[in-house]
């Protein structure tokens, strides 16, 4: 065993209890626990530069005393002089302002021999050289003595994702030891191994197949079969589902005495795949393309347009063309098919590598140079060692020749760049969940499916008949998936392997809460799986299970729309640089989509995953809290805005907090607002469906100022939820704040009557408690305006003046006030009234009510025969509702100054206004308007005619 560099040799052991010993086997004892404890954390994480703050989180947890940084001094140096390190520039443990690094060679540390012994076992497997797999994974399964870092104090955060890596790992290991073993017919003997492993991982249905098939083997039918049947009744039991296909189709096999499963004939080592280096083979290693691809017809355009590309000079740098994407989006499926179009302009071969990039232990590039040397006829014996000398004889020996390589699952452009041919003449495809920027050649980045080729897919799979018979239970198929191809390919086979089923049938079990990714498997392919060894290479990084780890998880209880830095930085509660790191690096790991700069969100599986694996990982109250934080920040967002939106209007009370959010300026309240409007209307559901009802109708109450600017949908949605949680939560007064704004939004809609009905809901509430002035002056004055809607213009002038006895003065009420004067003939007190209320509304910078009263003095001054004064006041609100984006205003504006147009013979100009007036109106609903404005366009009108009655709810 060799040290590094010029250290004395010692070995380290985690796979068990911590051994350090020296190179002759004598145990060398590491002083205290917590010296242990920090050695064991340095060597979890070899020849890495590991952070002060990652090293003190795995000491302590979340207890990190204050003097935990002398405290680490302090073990480093019994470190060090247990394991005869003098320190300086040789130290095997290297102190450095940013953190530690512990110098450990590859010999040194059993995990990393394991990990070798598992690199080297992959690839014989995939060379189906059972002899090197069974001796490969009994040398990786020697190394373990027990539960690895069994007596070492360690956090679980930081212990036990180790742990369970090396376990699966471990497992993994052993479902390749038997594997060979059955290939190789020693199946004798194994049945009792397997038993045990059966017994202690249930669930794992490898080890169920491979008991069945040595038990049917070894002449024990009965027993096989009777294996088959606990494991499915305890698959069912624990997970409601049956096993997978394959099991499945392994039982009926075994039913029928398939003879096919009979022990194989002993069989020769894999030939050598060449006798010297020069006399070559031509391989064809490409997998089988699929019968029905469909769609990626541009991206697969791209590539084979490249590949046929002949006429590149000699010596020109090779060309890598990339496609990266996420879990199940298709890459490998599309690179093959690419592959296989154009396979004939490379008659010198095909390679086909698996690189593993993905997994808890990709393939090494001295791993796959190797393959790729015997690939091309160089024997075993001949292949050098090291990287540099293997892929200097792999450079030589693709040199001149035309060939076409294909990497699939790159885990970086590390492990890629020693795998080039030297110069142009071959190519090289490559496939990648992570972005590679650094290569020349095409780059496409593969993303969801587009609806009409999701559906191709699907119909392909299942049958057009089938599809077609039930269309909306389809689009829940095609949404459930996501446009992922993985997703509908799976989908689509379960569906056609049922005939029983329906298409109603998979859309229910896909939407049916909580159990998609259950759903979307067959055979051996789930689309978890294929989605969590993203996230698995999370828990790899220094941070473990925190950093970008964890804000995925929690992430994933965002509601489904798209968000912000701010966002994201409230609900992890962390600073936002951080957070944005932690995001780019999900979006290069195509766990998180990026529509725009700044924007992020989730593809609907990947936040399935995200939301299941917080549920697994993270307690109940960390989720609460984390989605309180959320709807917090979007509570205050949207206060804030309220009181640059609307300065007089009311607000909820809100106890101070820290991470208050304010605004320059109306604009920029507009602007944040229309930026996270999806994210604060749905904040709103995901409030109350938490639990937390009082801040989700705070939240709908605070987004009135804005919702009301031409957002019915979303007004009447966040406070219909809002309602249900003041209910939910027994507060009358928020009960009432709600039922308010809900009138409010009926009669922008133009439906009085119904408005009115929910104001008395308010009236009963409110009448007869103190300290309800406000609320009593806001919902007299809304009747008011149900009132002028329905021409009842005297009731409604009782209300307004009863409203300005509970509240004086309302800008608001007096618009009213002075619309309804204007009604009844009363005109030089309406203009008196507007004077009034707009001196109010421009010291209060109140743009809404300002831009109303506007509106409603070009409505008296149409009503005094004065229409070139209406048209300027009519263009001045327009002005203002334009630049608030108060859309219902505009409509009723742009109707108003029609009119005057008319009334002044610009025929043209006032159908123009209209005309506008009617398509803004249509296009949200407003049908009693439409009326009105289609009317108007139909047949000439004369100066002084009806006047457009107004309202204007507070």
């Amino acid at each position: 065993m060799n040290g590094y560099g010029g250290m004395v040799a010692v070995r380290f052991g985690l796979l068990g209890s911590f051994v350090v010993e020296d190179a002759g086997g004598t145990p060398r004892p590491v002083g205290t626990p917590k010296a242990r404890a920090l050695l064991a954390v340095l060597l979890m994480r070899p020849d890495t530069l590991v952070s002060w703050d990652t090293v003190k989180t795995a000491m302590w947890g979340n207890s990190i005393p204050a003097t935990a940084r002398a405290s680490l001094h302090n073990h480093v140096a019994r470190i060090r002089r247990d394991l005869d390190d003098g320190g300086g520039t040789e130290s095997r443990i290297q102190v450095a302002p940013v953190g530690f690094r512990l110098r450990v060679a590859e010999d040194e540390l059993d995990v990393s021999r394991f990990d070798g012994f598992l690199c080297r076992a992959r690839a014989a497997r995939l060379a189906k050289d059972w002899t090197a797999v069974e001796a490969l994974t009994g040398s990786a399964l020697a190394l373990w003595r027990g539960e690895p870092l069994s007596d070492v104090a360690l956090p679980d955060t930081e212990r036990g994702p180790f742990v369970r890596r090396l376990e699966e790992a471990r497992l993994q290991v052993l479902e390749w030891r038997y594997e060979a073993d059955l290939h190789l017919g020693r199946h004798q003997g194994i049945a009792a191994e397997l038993g045990e492993l059966v017994a202690a991982h249930p669930l794992r249905e490898t080890f169920h197949g491979q008991l069945m098939l040595a038990l049917h083997r070894s002449g024990r039918q009965a027993d096989a079969l009777l294996a088959y049947d606990t494991a499915r009744r305890t698959i069912r039991s624990e997970l409601g589902v049956d096993p997978e296909p394959g099991l499945v189709e392994l039982h009926r096999r075994i039913l029928r005495l398939d003879p096919a499963l009979a022990v194989p004939a002993p069989q020769d080592p894999p030939a050598a795949v060449g006798a010297s280096a020069s006399t070559a083979r031509v391989p064809h290693q490409l997998p089988s393309a699929i019968a029905d691809f469909t769609g990626r017809e541009d991206e697969l355009g791209r590539i084979v347009g490249e590949l046929a590309v002949t006429d590149r000079p000699e010596g020109a740098t090779v060309l890598v063309h990339r496609v990266s994407g996420g879990g199940g989006m298709g890459k490998t499926t599309l690179m093959v098919q690419a592959a296989h179009q154009i396979r004939a302009r490379f008659p010198d071969g095909q390679i086909f590598l698996d690189l593993g990039g993905m997994t808890t232990m990709p393939m090494p590039p001295e791993t796959a140079l190797g393959l790729l040397l015997r690939s091309l006829g160089v024997a075993p014996e001949e292949v050098p060692g090291g990287v540099q000398a293997r892929s200097a004889l792999f450079r030589s020996l693709v040199a001149g020749r035309r060939m076409l390589i294909l990497l699939d699952d790159a885990g970086d452009a590390a492990q890629v760049r020693p795998l080039l041919p030297g110069a142009a003449g071959s190519a090289v495809l490559v496939t990648s969940r992570r972005r590679l920027v650094s290569f020349p050649g095409v780059r496409i980045d593969l993303g969801a499916l587009p609806d009409h080729e999701a559906h191709r897919l699907l119909s392909s799979i299942v049958g057009e008949e089938r599809v077609a018979a039930h269309p909306e239970a389809t689009a829940e198929v095609l949404r459930a998936c996501g446009g992922m191809p993985l997703a509908l390919r799976l989908a689509g086979s379960r569906l056609a392997a049922r005939p029983a089923w329906s298409v109603r049938d998979l859309a229910h079990r896909l939407n049916n809460h909580g159990r998609v990714l259950r759903e979307l498997y067959a055979d051996d392919l789930h689309v978890r799986t294929a989605l969590q060894m993203s996230y698995e290479l999370l828990l790899q990084e220094p941070t473990g299970p925190a950093g970008p780890a964890r804000a995925f998880r929690l992430l994933g209880l965002m509601p489904s729309v798209a968000f912000g830095v701010e966002a994201a930085a409230a609900l992890l509660e962390c600073d936002g640089l951080s957070v944005e790191d932690w995001l780019e690096a999900l979006v290069d790991a195509h766990l998180l989509e990026s529509p725009a700069p700044g924007r992020y969100q989730f593809h609907c599986l990947v936040q399935a995953l995200a939301r299941e694996l917080a549920k697994e990982t993270d307690t109940e109250e960390e989720r609460l809290r984390a989605v309180e934080r959320l709807v917090t920040w979007s509570l205050r967002g949207a206060d804030a805005a309220t009181a640059r939106l609307a300065p007089a209007g009311r607000r909820v009370p809100l106890e101070p907090g820290e991470g208050a959010v304010s605004f320059d300026g109306y604009d920029a309240a507009y602007a944040w607002c229309e930026r996270e409007r999806e994210l604060l209307v749905a904040c709103v559901r995901l409030a109350h469906e938490s639990g937390l009802h009082a801040l989700a109708w705070k939240t709908a109450a605070s987004l009135w100022a804005f919702v009301r600017l031409g957002r019915g949908d979303d007004w009447f949605g966040t406070h219909t939820v809002g309602l249900a949680a003041a209910r939910a939560e027994g507060d009358e007064r928020a009960e009432a704040w709600m039922l308010n704004g809900i009138g409010n939004q009926v009669m922008q809609a133009g439906r009085p009557d119904e408005a009115i009905a929910y104001y008395r809901q308010v009236l009963r509430i409110h009448e007869g408690t103190e300290g309800r002035d406000l609320e009593m002056a806001a919902v007299l004055n809304n009747i008011g305006t149900c009132c002028t809607e329905l021409g009842d213009h005297r009731s409604a002038l009782g209300y307004y003046r009863e409203s300005l006895v509970w509240e004086s003065p309302s800008t608001a009420t007096m618009n009213n006030l002075a619309d309804t004067l204007a009604n009844l003939g009363r005109l030089d007190e309406a203009l008196g009234v507007l004077d009034e209320a707009e001196r109010t509304q421009r010291a209060a910078g109140d743009r809404v009510s300002l831009a109303i009263g506007l509106r409603i003095r070009g409505d008296v001054l149409r009503g005094a025969r004065r229409p070139a004064e209406a048209v300027e006041a009519y263009r001045k609100a327009l002005a203002l509702q334009r630049q608030g984006g108060d859309l219902h205003g505009e409509a009723l504006s742009l109707t108003g100054l029609g009119d005057a147009l008319d009334d002044l013979g610009d025929r043209a100009g006032a159908e123009a206004c209209w005309g506008r007036a009617l398509v803004s109106l249509e296009r949200r609903g407003y049908v009693g308007r439409t009326g009105e404005l289609r009317k108007r366009l139909a047949a000439p009108r004369t100066a002084g005619g009806p006047r457009e009655q107004v309202d204007i709810p507070a």
